[in-house]
């Protein structure tokens, strides 16, 4: 895997398993497989989804292949002694196009079973329609290796072993009970076990070679699947920690923040982020505590405010002088008001805005009624 494919602190996600999209240039393979083979899965899809394309477009290949071959097989079959043959090739490319059809609507299996059973049923038939049974006919065991090719290929892997018992006995029973011409006949009464051994074995080496390769081919796609499951987790959880860490910056932030004095700062996550009911939770006591700061500091106005007032009020009677009682822009500003016979409309408060309340030592607002004296 190449440096440039990693993120810059060093992960690796499941996207750099595939192979980048590359321009696709136009062949005849892929042609056939965009019109016999489900549609590609997104280079985002999970392992299952891509591992089912991967099977449709190997049968859709297979299919490819083998349909050309029994294609050239029909010329040779019109000329063979035997009539049926040509008409069982007949049978078997239909078969062929039917099982690219299936194939074509998601069905793998299916169609590769249809394509196995066929050339079986059709190369056994074939056998034993071959009356008399000559020397020549011989050859045609061979064929059941294209089956076992097939099974092993479309169909889980232990069914080439029932394609092999089922062309085992299929070859023995042509050698005992079929008819044979006078040659042969001779031979086999001569040369039974020598003749026999030939198909018999080569099935039985084909079935056990192509076993182990595709065994071997399952395992490694498992064991890909497997590591590409592990690096999409290793990918969520490096997601994970960096929204953590995101996450924990930011409450961090807010938390200096309002130590400095902005008690207006909030933790600004969304429900993405992991942290976000506990960042909620910061934002809702954030915004009590403004509250409460701002109800302590109005109180602490009021409280400023009647200090002020007594103080005057004292000095004014000391003074034998009629107090003057400025509005403080606080929550006692209607009582003061309506000790001195008006309203906060005929107040004239400055603004709706009150500036800071002032201490006693710094004046207050020439804004003043009179407070009559009481003699």
């Amino acid at each position: 895997m190449s440096t440039n494919s990693q993120s810059p602190q060093g992960r690796w996600s499941p996207s750099d398993l595939i192979e980048p999209d590359v321009k696709k240039k136009s062949s005849l393979t892929q042609r056939w497989n965009e019109l016999t083979s489900i549609p590609d899965a997104p280079p985002d899809a999970d392992f299952a989804r891509r591992e089912n394309v991967r099977k449709s477009q190997m049968t859709s290949n297979i299919l490819f292949f083998f349909t050309i071959m029994v294609i050239f097989l029909l010329p040779a079959c019109y000329i063979a002694p035997y009539p049926s043959y040509f008409w069982l090739d007949i049978v078997l490319s239909i078969t062929c196009i039917i099982a690219l059809v299936l194939n074509r609507r998601g069905m793998s299996l299916t169609a590769g079973l249809l394509v196995t059973i066929g050339s079986f049923t059709v190369l056994t038939a074939a056998l034993f329609s071959s009356v008399p049974f000559d020397e020549t006919t011989l050859q045609g065991y061979d064929m059941y290796v294209i089956v076992e090719l097939l099974a092993v290929s479309l169909l889980p892997s232990r069914s080439i072993f029932v394609v092999f018992v089922a062309g085992v006995g299929c070859t023995l029973a042509t050698l005992l009970y079929m008819p044979h011409t006078a040659v042969l006949q001779q031979d086999i009464h001569d040369r039974l076990l020598i003749i026999a051994a030939r198909p018999v074995g080569t099935l039985l080496l084909v079935a056990g070679a192509a076993y182990i390769l595709s065994t071997t081919m399952t395992t490694a796609i498992k064991r890909a699947g497997r590591a590409e499951l592990i690096a999409k987790l290793e990918h969520e959880l490096a997601d994970q920690k960096d929204d953590l860490e995101e996450g924990i910056q930011q409450i961090l932030d807010t938390h200096v923040s309002v130590a400095n004095g902005n008690l207006s700062a909030r933790a600004p996550l969304n429900k993405d982020n992991v942290l976000w009911q506990i960042a909620r939770a910061l934002n809702v006591l954030l915004v009590r505590l403004q509250r409460a700061v701002q109800a302590e500091r109005e109180l602490q106005h009021v409280e400023q405010a009647i200090t002020h007032y007594v103080s005057a009020i004292q000095q004014a009677e000391a003074q034998r002088k009629t107090p003057t009682l400025p509005l403080s822009h606080t929550k006692i500003d209607p009582l003061i008001a309506a000790l001195q016979g008006q309203t906060i409309n005929r107040a004239h408060l400055p603004s709706p805005t009150p500036p800071p309340m002032p201490m006693p030592s710094q004046g207050w607002s020439q804004r003043t009624t009179s407070f009559p004296h009481s003699k």
